[in-house]
């Protein structure tokens, strides 16, 4: 409309700039004439005056010529080509009088035809037509294109605000509006399963996020060829996704679970390492066990936690008694949030010996909980919850608080105390801050690379490794021994004992107790021994408890020993007395006796 608006009134100033010019041009040809025409007036030579007029002839836009004498009487008259409707569609007349002798003796009246001025005015129009149909044809597409764009933007960013980027999977807030809609059979059962994928967090940082990412994708894939058209897929986290079956009964639903299982145990392949992921599943029935969405959840929920509690690859589906277990997960971390404030914490210490010669050359500390009440709590049991609710990091500032006293009692009496090993978790250290806290509390008891040792979980060291100023290279870089804890049953390979350059390497309890009736076993551990001593790795034996673990392990040249077969964990003031006293009995190997 705007644009039509200024077509129109360009036309109409172009129409009266044409009509003037044409005007201005008609009224020169007049006052020529003119100027000649008198004598022809005075002598009332009306030959003379017709062949003045007919000059005009040779003027397209002349239309008609009139002289007249002062008295009216026509005197002349040119007529020019037939005229058509445009002609005379716009009046152009202009009058010159003819001057004799200084007197008006006549007037000269010229008619111009208006073709040029209403052709041009249409070519002008019809020209500024185009140009705004033009202009509001790129307009109106521009338009288009913008608002489909703006349209795909919407159902994106719609899209996005309902499902996750990288699987496609419906968002945790998809899965609430999915369990909201109202069933058809209000009668009918439905169930919502929470899965877990077991240690992807290590996978994730031993192959790298591009790989994790991948295995997602690949587990959101083969989870999506279980359900059916009304089922909904979510993924909740990182590596937790929830799945809503909408029909069956609990028979099927048990089935599912081990569908999902069987889906997921196909082995993924990372390069060439073929992964199989396990999962912990938890599962609700509904609206048996939650009658909203809120409370199936919470439901699913505690299911899975019961499930990740029993093991890798567990199923548990929901039970009232879950709900006590949730609260007395709470009520035992409140008791080892005030725990660490009082002295229910002390430490144990497990002798570790020379296999060659059966000589004391170290210790590991293992943190014990005493409660008041509840009594002796297992580790097994209090440091997940530690982790879980972000208490590790004083629990291991704890640690070497007491190993620091348990030494000043032990150098006071005068004994020598080799180095102790204390593990640390691999949720002790969530950012700079607690690295720097953990280095400048060493520093502050005095706790050296004598005095000192480091255990790390396969975990602990793949999740810091690709960190350039990861804890374990600053305590490498201070001369700490670094030692890898429970090596075999993670993500171990050759490249991260390299990668790593650990100081020791600790052989899990699984490889050693198979020794004594397995050759297959000792050739195994055999292997192990000699890859850690051709990265330059001392090795350490866990678990030993019987003499012919004891002698296997000595044939196939581990370095050191640990287990109950040479000693148990002891409290501080009895594993003093192994520093006072130690001897070797020939017939059994080792054994150590208190004096």
């Amino acid at each position: 409309m705007a644009l039509s608006g200024m077509l129109v009134l360009l036309a109409f100033v172009q129409f009266h700039g044409l009509r003037i010019s044409i005007l201005s041009d008609l009224g020169s040809s007049a006052e020529l004439i003119a100027q000649n025409a008198s004598h022809a007036i005075v002598i009332e030579d009306d030959n003379e005056a017709q062949a003045l007029l007919a000059a005009l002839a040779s003027s397209r836009n002349i239309l008609q010529a009139r002289l007249e004498s002062t008295d009216g009487r026509l005197l002349a008259l040119y007529e020019g080509e037939p005229t058509n409707w445009s002609h005379n569609l716009v009046a152009l007349k202009v009058s010159r009088p003819v001057i004799a002798y200084g007197q008006a003796v006549g007037t000269l009246v010229l008619s111009a035809s208006s073709q040029k001025l209403v052709s041009w005015t249409l070519v002008f129009f019809g020209v500024g037509s185009l140009a705004i149909g033009g202009a509001w044809l790129a307009s109106w597409l521009s338009a288009a294109r913008a608002a489909k764009a703006a349209r795909k933007a919407q159902q994106r960013l719609a899209w996005v605000s309902r499902h996750d980027p990288l699987t496609g999977c419906a968002n945790r807030d998809e899965l609430r509006a999915h369990l909201r809609r109202p069933s058809a059979d209000p009668q009918a059962l439905s169930a919502l399963y929470l899965v877990d994928l077991d240690g992807f967090g290590i996978i994730n940082a031993a192959y790298g996020a591009h790989q994790g990412d991948v295995i997602l994708r690949v587990v959101a894939q083969r989870l999506q060829t279980l359900l059916g058209a009304g089922d909904c897929l979510a993924r909740l986290s990182a590596d937790e996704f929830g799945i809503t079956l909408t029909q069956g009964d609990e028979s099927s639903f048990s089935s599912f679970a081990r569908r999902i299982q069987a889906a997921l145990r196909e082995p993924i392949f990372v390069g060439d390492i073929a992964l199989k992921p396990t999962v912990c599943i938890g599962m609700a029935v509904l609206p048996v066990d939650g009658k909203d969405e809120d409370s199936a959840i919470r439901a699913a929920s505690a299911a899975l936690g019961m499930a990740r509690s029993a093991g890798k690859g567990s199923v548990c589906k929901y039970e009232e008694a879950h709900n006590r277990e949730l609260r007395e997960r709470a009520d035992l971390i409140e008791a080892l949030r005030q725990a660490l404030g009082k002295t229910e914490f002390y430490l144990q210490y497990q002798p570790i010996y020379k296999a060659n010669d059966q000589s004391l050359c170290g210790a590991e500390a293992l943190l014990r909980w005493q409660h008041p009440i509840r009594g002796a709590i297992s580790p097994e049991r209090f440091v997940p919850l530690a982790e879980s609710a972000g208490l590790i990091e004083e629990i291991g500032l704890k640690v070497i608080s007491l190993l620091k006293e348990d030494r000043q009692q032990w150098l006071g009496a005068g004994l020598k105390v080799p180095p102790i090993a204390v593990n640390l978790s691999a949720m002790q250290f969530p950012g700079e801050l607690s690295k720097a806290r953990f280095l400048q509390q060493l520093d502050l008891l005095g706790l050296g690379p004598g005095e000192l040792e480091i255990e790390l979980t396969e975990r602990a060291a793949f999740e810091d490794l690709e960190e350039q100023d990861s804890i374990v290279q600053q305590l490498k870089a201070r001369g700490y021994t670094i030692s890898l804890d429970d090596f075999g049953t993670g993500y171990s390979s050759l490249s991260y004992l390299h990668r790593l350059s650990c100081d020791k390497l600790k052989i899990d309890r699984s490889f050693v107790r198979r020794m004594e009736q397995n050759p297959s076993a000792q050739q195994l551990v055999k292997a192990i021994v000699e890859v850690a001593h051709a990265f330059q790795m001392q090795t350490v034996a866990e678990g030993v408890e019987t003499p012919g673990e004891l002698e296997a392990l000595r044939q196939v040249g581990c370095d050191a020993l640990q287990g109950y077969l040479l000693d148990r964990p002891l409290d501080a003031p009895t594993f003093g007395l192994r520093l006072a006293q130690v001897r070797r009995l020939p017939d059994s190997g080792l054994a150590i006796q208190a004096p």
